[in-house]
Parts: structure tokens; sequence; C-alpha cells
């Protein structure tokens, strides 16, 4: 499960930083940042963004971590957040989420299972 800490990623080599959370506005529904999804099926191959965030959970409230160079990883589902109108994916990779906006999927193989 994804921590405050530094956290190793599945390219070695490659540095990470943990980036603490912004405090959740006044009056929002509270965040769920313990997300741990089981099972590696349906993989897809999902190239990020160099500073794509990878985070404990489908929020940018959850602590995460930012990668400084793109890369691939792999994606099994997405979440659609219906409190930010936002959508996830879900790497087994990295045991966390990364916001659609900040990867693509040059294979067409985007997921299509939710998670």
């Amino acid at each position: 499960m994804l921590t405050a800490s530094a956290v190793a990623g599945p390219t070695a080599g490659m540095a990470t930083a943990a980036s603490a959370a912004p405090a959740a506005a006044s009056g929002t529904a509270a965040v769920n940042c313990n997300w741990d999804i089981p099972g590696r099926e349906g993989i897809s191959h999902m190239h990020y963004k160099a500073g794509a965030t990878f985070r404990g959970g489908p929020y940018s409230e959850c602590d995460g971590y930012k990668q400084p160079n793109q890369g691939w990883a792999h994606a099994t589902c997405y979440y659609y957040n219906p409190d930010r109108g936002t959508k996830w994916f879900w790497s087994p990779d990295w045991t966390s989420w990364v916001f659609s906006g900040n990867v693509s999927f040059p294979y067409g193989d985007e997921p299509t299972r939710r998670c």
C-alpha cells in the first residue's frame, strides 16, 4: 500500500519522492486514500507523462509520489470519481492510482473494466 515515504517503482534507477497531499476543502466529502485493487487481469499498456503523480486513492488529495521522467506502467481498470468528475487508472506496477490526464494508451488498449 502507498505510504508517505518514498516508494520504489518498477523501473530500476528511477528517482521517486513522496509529496504531501493538500488539505481537503471545507465542506467537501471525505476522501478514501486507502485503495488496493487485487489481481492483474486485463493488463493494458499505459504511458505516463513526466511529472505524473501516482496516488494512494483516486483523489488529488491523496498522498503520492511524482515521477520525474515519463515512462510505462500497466493499468488494469479505471475509476470515475463522481465527486470530482475525474477518471483515474489503477496501476498494479505502482500499486496506486494515476489521473487520466497524465497518461495515454498508445496501443489502443485503455482499460474498459471498472475497479
